[in-house]
């Protein structure tokens, strides 16, 4: 399996000193795939026939709506329409000529069904799957091949749940053998502590509330509880992509 390195992206991830650098760069993945979407790029003819087939899933239909760019967004949504009419209508006119309940209910079935399979796979997703997997893939490559960053690894914040998962799913691609039994001693520890890590600050957090400890000092734990949910869920997730 060939993947092209991200060496600076992830370099520059990890010198960041997040709670999860990956979620920082997939953030940025995430931000560009709705700008390109509300770009000029949509008046290609290959990119409409792409958002016109596969359109996107409910979270970047969203962020694309919020983008604040209605002429692109509203070109999409005009073709990506006329495309659902293809699905939809046949079901809609089954509904509408039913002789009883029971044929419309059937025909209304059918349309919700269509309509899931129109919401199924995301252009978005996919891109930000494309990125993510080649940052996965540059993380173990770089743990092999360069000892700075190895050490620097070993000493930062590590990854969300989330993101671990990816790259211990993808790590076998890029490493094997003795090294990649050390990548993934590496990457539990670094959960291990961080996880301690984040949940003592939450903690602190309970704690600076109470009325003897106002005076007490933050510590960096204002966002602490913030910081808890994200150490597990992560953010900006790859939802759905086309290529399952």
């Amino acid at each position: 399996m060939k993947i092209q390195l991200e060496t600076i992206p992830v370099w520059d991830g990890l010198k960041e000193g997040s709670e999860c650098f990956l979620c920082s760069l997939m953030k940025e993945a995430e931000a560009d795939g709705v700008r390109y979407y509300l770009s000029s790029a949509i008046m290609t003819p290959e990119v409409r026939v792409e958002t016109n087939k596969h359109g996107f899933c409910k979270k970047h239909f969203a962020m694309l709506a919020e983008g604040n760019k209605a002429q692109s967004l509203g070109l999409v949504m005009d073709t990506y329409y006329e495309e659902n009419k293809k699905s939809f209508i046949p079901s809609m006119e089954n509904i509408l000529s039913a002789g009883n309940p029971r044929k419309a209910e059937k025909a209304f079935s059918s349309l919700f069904k269509a309509y899931g399979e129109r919401m199924n796979g995301c252009l978005i997703c996919s891109r930000m799957n494309d990125r993510l997997i080649r940052y996965a893939y540059t993380v173990a490559a770089l743990f092999e091949e360069d000892a700075d960053f190895k050490a620097e690894l070993k000493k930062s914040k590590g990854f969300c749940m989330h993101h671990t998962k990816v790259l211990v799913e993808i790590a076998p691609e890029a490493l094997k053998g003795d090294v990649l039994l050390e990548y993934y001693k590496t990457l539990a520890l670094l959960l291990k502590d961080n996880l301690d890590r984040v949940q003592a600050d939450d903690y602190y957090l309970t704690q600076k509330y109470k009325s003897e400890n106002k005076d007490k000092p933050w510590n960096g734990c204002e966002d602490a509880a913030k910081r808890a949910v994200y150490k597990l869920i992560g953010e900006a997730e790859v939802i759905d992509p086309l290529k399952k």
